[in-house]
């Protein structure tokens, strides 16, 4: 079979296609350049997001990190305070001068007086 030159219309329709992909490829390139700047403005907005959050972390890292100090030093100073209180009370009862002490020896050196007198009236009175 000889090959027979290309008719005109095959030409015209070859010839609309190049300029359809053309056409196409310019239209895919200005969506890609549209999307190019969507991605890069969603990049630069992620990127600013990322900056942000970090920041932010290392912000609330800190303020947690000044919270604990300011929590250990309280709980180092309420440990000193009732570590005090519990050696003045200690000194107080040695000293029999703590209420805790005195109020319950009070009750025992009353009850002690009255038995007392009473072994020494019944011893009189037998």
């Amino acid at each position: 079979m000889p090959i027979q030159p290309p008719s005109k219309d095959t030409e015209d329709m070859e010839g609309e296609g190049d300029s359809a992909a053309e056409m196409n490829g310019e239209e895919e390139e200005s969506e890609e350049e549209r999307s190019g700047s969507q991605t890069e403005s969603e990049e630069e907005s992620s990127e600013m997001d990322d900056e942000d959050y970090e920041r932010r972390r290392s912000e609330c890292v800190n303020e947690m990190l000044d919270l604990e100090k300011q929590f250990s030093e309280l709980k180092e100073k309420l440990f000193r305070e009732r570590l005090s209180q519990l050696r003045m009370r200690l000194e107080e009862v040695g000293a029999e001068r703590a209420p805790e002490y005195t109020e319950p020896l009070g009750g025992l050196q009353r009850s002690l007086k009255i038995r007392i007198q009473e072994s020494t009236r019944a011893s009189v009175w037998m």
